[in-house]
């Protein structure tokens, strides 16, 4: 589905075998992540609970072998899944779920990895039938102080942030440029990045900050590089895009398959 310049190239169960399964392209990055659902299964013993069924992530990267990055992305892809999956309703039985990724401008960069990672996930859940209390979306926005400079930029992308309180006139100067979903290249020049994920309701269910150390591209992650009224707006404009624009995606995606 391309109907606009923000949505995401979307393929549904390309990998028949399986239970349910996406291919999800970025619009703006071209990340494409490959993710496969299987389940209820069989669980080994040691991994079996008695009142839940068991979640197991495993992200592959697209480059050589995996190492930390992708234990870390699957660490906070299945802290994600434990709130929307209902695991009391298949105790004593596993949840699998296989994430590739097929192609990345930047195969080290978790912020450009992380959303396409999730929402394909969740794409694929809702195709497979696993019971989940609510459905997410998830948006990568990266904050810069300027506007990104030779760099092309997809209508609806960049906004701007005010920083102006209600007795200060707003400036260019007090303002902050957000792009959704950046590329590497914007990222590189960015001030901090941050992926959120929020339910359809409005529920957070992610945050992953970084700050970039003024243009290292999201290698720093101290997470203190920014003011809390600034993220707070941001947060705000994050959930706005996940439960409007990114439910209607789901809708549309699902539309003939009756799942949402």
């Amino acid at each position: 589905m391309t109907s606009s310049p923000l949505v995401p190239e979307i393929s549904l169960n390309p990998l028949p075998q399986s239970d349910g399964s996406c291919q999800y392209t970025c619009p703006t990055s071209r990340t494409t992540i490959l993710t496969s659902v299987n389940g209820p299964l069989e669980v080994r013993p040691k991994d079996e609970l008695p009142n839940h069924a068991t979640i197991e992530v495993i992200v592959k990267p697209g480059i050589g072998v995996a190492g930390v990055r992708e234990t870390r992305l699957s660490s906070l892809i299945h802290s994600t899944l434990k709130s929307l999956i209902l695991t009391n309703h298949h105790p004593r039985t596993l949840i699998q779920v296989v994430a590739q990724i097929v192609q990345a401008e930047d195969h080290t960069s978790l912020p450009l990895l992380l959303t396409p990672l999730l929402n394909c996930t969740i794409l694929s859940l809702l195709i497979a039938g696993i019971p989940m209390r609510t459905v997410g979306w998830s948006v990568h926005l990266a904050v810069l102080q300027h506007p990104p400079k030779t760099v092309k930029t997809a209508e609806g992308q960049v906004f701007r942030l005010g920083r102006g309180g209600e007795d200060e006139m707003e400036t260019e100067e007090s303002e902050q440029i957000v792009v959704r979903n950046p590329n590497g290249e914007i990222l590189g020049q960015a001030e901090s990045s941050h992926t959120v994920t929020f339910s359809k309701e409005g529920e957070v269910l992610l945050i992953e900050s970084m700050e970039c150390s003024q243009g290292s591209g999201g290698q720093s992650a101290d997470g203190q590089g920014w003011d809390i009224s600034d993220f707070l707006r941001l947060a705000e404009e994050g959930k706005r895009i996940c439960c409007e624009e990114g439910v209607e995606i789901i809708r549309e995606a699902l539309a003939d398959r009756k799942v949402f």
